[in-house]
């Protein structure tokens, strides 16, 4: 292979990841309406007197394996009003009017009415997203919510709307647990934390597709907007960013691994910015960011590339949002049209790198005898697979200088690696004269395209 042909490979490969990451809208634009204090009967007026229908709670886990879990961490992280709310409101979106309303054309859940307590705006956002980010299996609501603040009898009622009648929950509650269970049926027992995130990961986007189109509408009142929740992202197979996490996190905790959603903003290969949700996992005590949308996004030997990141490689193209605390009232309550600025209410310190993905789990490159790239490349050829991605160790090598003596100048080693396999093999070798490779500083991992004859 000359020295010419692999520069000429290595710009084909550039250009072919030279591609857009697409990020979208999320359902944490709460739109609050006012009623009046002063309007009989307590609480939010009600328009009729039928009954709302009760849903059971949602339990998407049967895999005998793995115990689920059921973590609150939003839900913890607000004070004692917002948590009364909370845990009234989680009760209520239970229960769903079979009718809808005149104006929206949505379904009443039976409203919370908090005791106590004349919160605010900015506290009734906070406890409605914090509700939205502990609870994926809630796909069913709206970001529109009717609140009522009686300062004189001193307590609060919220009433959220459903984009689904009750029976159309039931029948996509249904289709999830089907969805769900068939993926849970297919992971064997003993699987480590890390294990089971990685299964969910590459499950998620062997069923889901990015949904483009879904991405422009960004109305998440609207029942097109499927893609927005876990019933796009497992059951009609297309979803965003926001349906990609949400299932992410129900069926991660469905296997007993922590998993939540982070908002924030993604920026393109040009440096555009859009809004965007991915998610942070707990693995064996630590947090670490995974962007599952993006991975899906990429070619096969790129689909790792935000698999279990510490903040400072996911904030190169990732900007979090910031926490209640950070934030005044109005920044929390947004402008009168366009609800509230879509914040975390948690946010985990992400400072591990231990379970970072080219780092824990592909072979290492620390000197250039390179018996660990050597025994990697064998087992790959093995299979004939069409890719073989290793870490090159920045504590043991300088990336730019191992690059280019494994490739491009003299001795270049990894030829001599794949003539060593070569050896190895019977019936069939690799082709050394049509190899090309990618390199991932960001990653200080570097992907060789394998043929063989």
């Amino acid at each position: 292979m000359t020295r010419f042909f692999r520069a000429v490979a290595l710009i084909l490969i550039l250009a072919l990841f030279a591609t857009a990451l697409s990020s979208c809208g999320l359902i944490d634009r709460i739109k609050l309406h006012f009623t009046p204090a002063s309007e009989p009967p307590r609480g939010i007026p009600e328009s009729n007197d039928a009954e709302y229908i009760n849903l059971n709670k949602g339990n998407y886990t049967y895999s005998s394996a793995y115990t689920p879990i059921h973590p609150r961490h939003s839900y913890e992280n607000l004070d004692e009003g917002q948590q009364a709310l909370y845990d009234a409101l989680y009760e209520n979106v239970h229960d769903v009017y079979p009718d809808t309303d005149s104006d929206e054309a949505l379904y009443k859940t039976k409203q919370a009415i908090v005791d106590g307590y004349v919160l605010s705006s900015a506290d009734i956002r906070v406890a409605a997203k914090a509700l939205y980010d502990d609870n994926p299996d809630l796909f069913w609501l709206s970001g529109t919510i009717y609140q009522l603040v009686n300062q004189q009898e001193g307590y609060t009622a919220v009433q959220m709307r459903s984009i689904y009648s009750p029976e159309e929950i039931k029948s996509m509650q249904s289709r999830i647990r089907e969805a769900v269970n068939a993926v849970y049926a297919e992971i064997p027992a003993g699987y480590s934390e890390y294990e089971r995130e990685k299964f969910v990961h590459d499950r998620l986007g062997e069923v889901c597709e990015y949904d483009k189109e879904a991405a422009k509408v960004h109305d998440t009142d609207d029942k097109d907007a499927e893609a927005y929740i876990v019933y796009g992202a497992l059951v009609t197979g297309e979803a965003v960013c926001e349906g990609y996490a949400r299932a992410m996190q129900l069926m991660c905790c469905g296997l007993g691994v922590d998993c939540v959603g982070i908002t924030g903003m993604g920026y393109d290969s040009q440096g555009d910015e859009d809004l965007h949700m991915w998610n942070a996992v707990c693995i064996d005590g630590s947090w670490y960011f995974v962007d599952p949308t993006w991975d899906d996004q990429l070619y096969d030997y790129r689909r790792y590339q935000y698999f279990n990141l510490d903040s400072k490689m996911m904030n190169q193209d990732h900007a979090p949002s910031k926490t209640p605390d950070q934030l005044s009232e109005n920044e929390i309550n947004g402008d009168e049209t366009y609800s509230s600025i879509a914040i975390n209410i948690f946010l985990p310190e992400c400072s591990s790198t231990q379970y970072e993905y080219y780092r824990f789990e592909c072979a290492h490159l620390s000197d250039y005898d390179g018996d660990d790239v050597i025994e990697a490349l064998y087992k790959a050829a093995l299979d004939q697979q069409s890719f073989l991605t290793f870490y090159i160790d920045p504590e043991a090598l300088d990336y730019d200088e191992a690059i280019s003596v494994l490739f491009k100048e003299s001795p270049q080693y990894f030829f001599g690696y794949a003539d060593t396999v070569n050896d190895w093999l019977s019936g069939y070798e690799i082709d050394n004269s049509n190899m090309s490779y990618y390199p991932n500083e960001e990653r200080s991992a570097v992907t060789v395209m394998l043929s063989y004859y």
